[in-house]
């Protein structure tokens, strides 16, 4: 197995959270390949991500709702929808190191390419919010995520796009052309209760943008909002101090 990875405290120090159970820490930054090489008795993040992802989906309804008291029922469905996804969620992963710590098997860290796709980084970045909720309770749980994504949710409502990447694109495209942008599955991996898929989207100049996500849905999404961020790069909004 790789000793490519670093000290599971980085993340300590990236999150801002301070764990009393080392344990379950080094079992969030643990992925399947790892356990699957190991020798000894081992637990992979899947479990804690499971857990993680009931609790960022459950703390961003509730911000949403919260910051929010003039959207509909349909746009907070779509913000939450933005912030949750897999492209979110990677880069916060991103941010917080998540990768240069995650424990991988030997073939799998190779180059560090597992480490920073979209999937792992997401999956890792609710591995650790499902440990820090075992670790410090709900309300720990609840700052963790509100420190990573409340800025996100207020930028995406302030952008006006992050509630369907799909619809604004298709209208920019109009504007510019009579011709719809072309979506098409360049691959989906992985076990049928988890898949990966990754989308392409061409625009009427043939152009062509990628995103990743869960679903074929998310990866269209992923891949429309690629494409806005490029065609119209959006601006960047500060976001509010976390809701008490």
């Amino acid at each position: 197995m790789s000793e490519r990875f670093a000290d599971p405290s980085l993340v300590e120090t990236t999150s801002g959270y301070r764990f009393t159970s080392r344990s379950l820490l080094e079992q969030a930054l643990t992925h399947a390949s790892f356990c699957n090489e190991s020798k000894g008795p081992c637990l992979d993040n899947e479990r804690l991500e499971f857990l993680g992802d009931a609790v960022v989906s459950t703390v961003v309804a509730a911000v949403a709702y919260e910051l929010f008291p003039d959207a509909t029922e349909g746009e907070l469905t779509r913000l939450k929808a933005a912030v949750v996804s897999e492209p979110a969620l990677a880069e916060r992963g991103l941010a917080l190191r998540l990768g240069e710590c995650l424990r991988l098997g030997r073939g799998a860290s190779m180059g560090d390419r597992v480490a920073h796709m979209p999937s792992v980084l997401a999956n890792a970045f609710e591995a650790l919010a499902g440990a820090i909720y075992l670790d410090g309770g709900f309300e720990a749980g609840r700052a963790f995520v509100l420190s990573q994504l409340q800025p996100l949710l207020v930028r995406a409502r302030a952008e006006g796009r992050g509630s369907d990447p799909k619809s604004s694109l298709q209208v920019l495209c109009l504007k510019a052309s009579r011709a719809v942008p072309r979506y098409s599955v360049v691959s989906s991996t992985g076990p049928s209760h988890h898949p990966h898929f990754v989308v392409q989207v061409t625009l009427f100049d043939d152009r062509t943008f990628t995103g990743s996500g869960r679903s074929k849905k998310e990866a269209e999404q992923a891949a429309a909002h690629a494409a806005l961020t490029f065609v119209n790069p959006p601006v960047d909004v500060p976001g509010d101090p976390p809701v008490s």
